[in-house]
C-alpha cells in the first residue's frame, strides 16, 4: 500500500514541483516506469521485435509522466536513461 500512496503523491506533486536541474539523459523507451504497480493503458510495444515502448498519448500525457523522474530519489526503475549529475 505504501507504493500506491507514493504513486498518488507523485501525481499530486507533479503539478507544482519542477524537475531537478541536475537531471540529464533521455528516455530509453523501456516502458518500466509505465508499468509501475500496473500497466498504463496507453502503453504499447513496438511489433517489430525491438521491444521499444510507445506512449499512445505522448503529446497529451499527464505531468507525472512528463516529469518522471523529477529527482534521483524518485527514480525507481532501471534501465532508465535519465541520471542526475553531482
Amino acid at each position: 500500500m505504501k507504493t500506491l500512496s507514493g504513486k498518488i503523491k507523485r501525481a499530486a506533486t507533479s503539478l507544482i514541483m519542477p524537475v531537478d536541474e541536475k537531471r540529464a539523459g533521455e528516455c530509453k523507451r523501456c516502458g518500466s516506469c509505465c508499468m509501475f504497480l500496473y500497466k498504463c493503458p496507453f502503453l504499447k510495444f513496438d511489433d517489430s521485435g525491438s521491444n521499444m515502448s510507445l506512449c499512445t498519448i505522448h503529446n497529451l500525457r499527464p505531468p507525472q509522466c512528463r516529469k518522471y523522474p523529477r529527482s534521483k530519489y524518485e527514480k525507481a526503475h532501471e534501465p532508465c536513461g535519465y541520471y542526475f549529475l553531482e
